[in-house]
């Protein structure tokens, strides 16, 4: 048997055509827009996402944010939201995992406060 390497058609249809012009638009569009303050622009934000993924990477956050959103009690949550009034945030007070989860936010946003200071 023989290696045919005569290509095999593909049936272009409208539809077809209208995606790859949709895309030649997008590419247009794309190019107008980029110039040197754009891409600086793109840069600069890039730069401070890489810096916050850097600072949170070097902490145990991502573990312990990872194992939280594993937690089958927020999948619960997720599907059937609670409604907690006053009553019932002040009965979570009495809750280990509430004042330790309380506990590491304020450190969170005091840390963040400080930070503002600098």
């Amino acid at each position: 048997m023989e290696n045919d390497n005569t290509p095999t058609s593909i049936p272009v249809g409208p539809e077809d055509m209208e995606a790859f012009l949709d895309l030649v638009r997008t590419a247009r569009i794309m190019q107008d827009y980029m110039n040197d303050q754009t891409a600086h622009g793109i840069a600069e934000i890039m730069a401070t996402v890489l810096k916050l993924t850097n600072a949170v990477i070097s902490t145990d956050l991502i573990d312990v944010l990872e194992r939280g959103m594993q937690d089958p009690e927020l999948d619960k949550a997720l599907l059937d939201p609670p409604k907690i009034g006053l009553g019932g945030l002040i009965k979570q007070m009495g809750d280990e995992d509430f004042q330790k989860g309380m506990g590491v936010m304020l450190t969170l946003v005091k840390a963040i406060g400080r930070a503002t200071e600098e």
